[in-house]
């Protein structure tokens, strides 16, 4: 999130940087000199040309009147600044002659800033792989424990269903006993009705 207040410090360092350059150089001081000033100000141009394209501003709370000011400060401070770095090149291309110290401070810049750029982006991959791999453990769990789940499951209906078949067979033995029982009882009284009959006829 942008913070205004840390743009406009950084707009009027990069017009301080700006101001000492063209003051060094009108008095004919040597450039290697200014170094320090010269990255203090791409540093602080940097960040309002950021500023100026993502243009994240705080807007909760802000009317869109303000938002609106707010954005066409960052695009003209931008704009201010770009026109700055052109005249920095004007004067050392042509008031001191040296185009090439500006050519080869470009091509340093560029190449470091392309070096920052592909560090951020591999720390952004290596972070998205960590997320990724994250997740495929994640994944990995959520499947042993849905499976464990299951399986457990799939057990306990299984104990079950023993459960009740166990049951079962012991109330089939249960029935079986009892009509043996009954059986066994209905034999001795034929048996003993067999035995008065003969009895009764002799």
């Amino acid at each position: 999130m942008i913070d205004p207040i840390s743009i406009g410090i950084a707009f009027s360092a990069a017009q301080s940087a700006v101001s000492h350059i063209k003051q060094a150089i009108a008095l004919g001081k040597d450039i290697n000199g200014l170094v320090g000033e010269f990255g203090k100000f791409f540093q602080s141009a940097d960040a309002v040309h950021a500023a100026s394209m993502k243009a994240k501003i705080a807007h909760i709370g802000r009317s869109d009147a303000e938002l609106g000011r707010m954005a066409l400060e960052f695009a003209m401070h931008s704009n201010k600044l770009r026109e700055d770095e052109r005249a920095l090149k004007d004067m050392i291309y042509w008031q001191l002659g040296k185009p090439q110290i500006w050519e080869d401070m470009i091509r340093e810049r560029t190449r470091l800033i392309k070096m920052r750029q592909d560090e951020e982006r591999a720390q952004a991959e290596a972070k998205q792989r960590d997320k990724e791999k994250m997740a495929e453990i994640f994944m990995m769990v959520m499947y042993l424990v849905g499976g464990g789940a299951i399986l457990f499951a799939v057990a306990m209906g299984g104990i079950s269903i023993y459960g009740i078949m166990e049951e079962q067979r012991v109330y089939q033995e249960q029935v079986a006993r009892v009509a043996n029982i009954k059986r066994q009882r209905q034999q001795a009284e034929e048996r003993r009705q067999k035995d008065e009959a003969l009895a009764a006829s002799k």
